[in-house]
């Protein structure tokens, strides 16, 4: 009779003994289940993110300097994507960059635009002299002085012969011509265009493909 009575007492608690195992074990599946959907959750937010275009970021920087942009340019290179822009504003030269996503300032730099300085210093030794000198200096003055298209019509007057996205831009001068030179992208197309920084007429494009290429003054 014990025997009868001690085999299923036994046998009772190897049967509590699993269930208290499996009682143990089963919840250890959900942290990994729960990281997963959390993992994916970031994954899905970072891919849905949109990227700042070259107006808003353009307009950014206006707001912080509100000159005149001489270069602007989308740098790839690094983690994550930023804008470099260069501004001419009140005789200092600003440089900016901005997150290409969230357009947060990055950094910031102002330093006194040497090209100015020189200007200034010719304008005041050329206005010293005869009414006649003076004359002549405040003619030259007016003409140095003369205003340019800013960088948003620039873009504007590119866009009208070309399609596609803006990359890059700088104010550039040669042989005593301002000009905007603009990068812009077009799926498998790049598109380098020069725009007349005084009156926006286009002065150049260059169009590369991956088929062949195509080059008009």
């Amino acid at each position: 009779m014990k025997k009868l009575i001690y085999i299923p007492v036994a046998a009772g608690v190897l049967a509590f003994g699993g269930i208290v195992l499996a009682n143990t074990e089963a919840p250890a599946a959900n942290p990994t289940s729960t990281s997963g959907t959390v993992t994916n959750e970031v994954q899905a937010s970072s891919a849905t993110e949109k990227m700042l275009s070259f107006e808003e970021v353009s307009a950014k920087a206006l707001e912080l300097a509100d000159g005149r942009i001489t270069d602007i340019e989308l740098d790839k290179d690094d983690r994550r994507p930023h804008y470099e822009v260069d501004i001419d504003f009140d005789g200092y030269e600003y440089d900016f960059e901005f997150d290409a996503y969230t357009g947060e300032v990055l950094k910031q730099k102002r330093e006194k635009d040497r090209d100015d300085d020189s200007k200034q210093m010719k304008e005041a030794a050329s206005s010293a002299g005869t009414s006649s000198a003076a004359s002549n200096s405040t003619s030259q003055t007016a003409s140095s002085s003369e205003e340019l298209i800013g960088s948003e019509k620039a873009v504007e007057a590119a866009l009208a012969v070309v399609s596609g996205t803006v990359e890059s831009l700088e104010l550039e001068k040669d042989d005593g011509v301002s000009y905007y030179e603009i990068e812009i992208k077009d799926g498998r197309a790049e598109h380098d265009v020069e725009v007349n920084a005084k009156d926006g007429s286009i002065l150049k494009v260059d169009s590369d493909t991956d088929d062949d290429d195509d080059d008009w003054d």
